[in-house]
């Protein structure tokens, strides 16, 4: 199991963990809609098939961001990613395998009222998925 830290941050009690299935239904993430706060822990389980999780922008679908709280998996099968919240920010990411975000492989943390995942869903039909150049977002560590 590898763990991302966007940012190093100390445990709190108060802190909590939102699981996210990678792939379980097919080309989704379960749910495709968390809210986490500064401190909670986002723990990716790639548990159906081949993907990533690629922080995008909701402008541009499929793209990595350029811009802001940024974070790229890299290509899993079979394993777990943790990621720590350091923003309430709307962060928006998808799977850059093969057609998996044009066939609506997206989803959000902290989606804002106006920028639903439904809709970027919409989006993001037929778009060519831009692949990050590896994995990125903060440091990683292999678990005991």
């Amino acid at each position: 199991m590898r763990f991302i830290q966007l940012i190093a941050l100390s445990a709190t009690a108060s802190a909590a963990s939102h699981r996210i299935d990678v792939g379980k239904s097919g080309l989704t993430f379960t749910p495709d809609s968390v809210t986490a706060a500064v401190g909670d822990t986002l723990e990716f389980y790639f548990v159906g098939g081949t993907h990533d999780a690629v922080v995008g922008d909701y402008g541009a679908p499929c793209t990595p961001s350029a811009t802001g709280e940024r974070f790229s998996s890299g290509v899993q099968s079979g394993s777990a990613t943790n990621v720590v919240v350091n923003t309430t920010e709307p962060l928006y990411y998808y799977c850059s395998v093969g057609a998996h975000c044009a066939n609506g492989m997206v989803a959000a943390i902290n989606p804002a009222a106006d920028k639903t995942v439904t809709a970027l869903k919409t989006s993001a039909k037929g778009k060519t998925a831009v692949k990050p150049s590896g994995v990125y977002g903060g440091k990683f560590e292999t678990a005991p």
